[in-house]
């Protein structure tokens, strides 16, 4: 395994462990949009990418109905994509720091995937609900999209 997905791997499962304590999806739901966008904010230069895809994580605030103060207040980012990650540094001794970047931008796309999967899941167990979520996993799918780009990845990594 490459270094910066073992980082990833061990700092997400910190991350799921700190999500179970709260037992809530929608806190869950929140933690990942506030942090993905705060990463992007404080980690990379203004672009057209960064500006798009922080619109989006607004509009996935908006579309689920959420305070943005209230949601805002869950951001963690430099626990989650500075603390963890050097906890996981410490542990071994073939990393640089390329390797860290890569496994914070690894992190973000996780918490893209997570929000994807429980939108999914939402709308499997509550049909009714689908017309109303279907703009949040569009936005949620676009997102993952623009942070792709953000990461100057590729369409297909990640």
């Amino acid at each position: 395994m490459q270094p910066d997905d073992r980082i990833a791997r061990i700092a997400w499962d910190r991350i799921q462990d700190d999500l179970e304590k709260a037992d809530s999806m929608v806190f869950g739901m929140q933690y990942c949009v506030t942090n993905i966008s705060a990463f992007i904010k404080t980690s990379f230069k203004e672009t057209e990418h960064t500006i798009a895809a922080l619109k989006s994580c607004h509009q996935l605030i908006t579309c689920l109905g959420w305070n943005k103060e209230e949601v805002v207040t869950m951001e963690e980012s430099n626990t989650i994509f500075i603390d963890y990650i050097m906890d996981v540094v410490s542990m071994y001794n073939d990393i640089k720091q390329n390797h860290c970047e890569n496994a914070q931008c690894i992190l973000a796309m996780n918490m893209n995937s997570m929000l994807l999967q429980d939108l999914e899941y939402v709308m499997k167990q509550s049909p009714q609900r689908q017309r109303s979520l279907s703009p949040a996993l569009d936005t949620a799918a676009q997102l993952r999209g623009q942070m792709i780009q953000v990461f100057g990845w590729n369409a297909s990594k990640g």
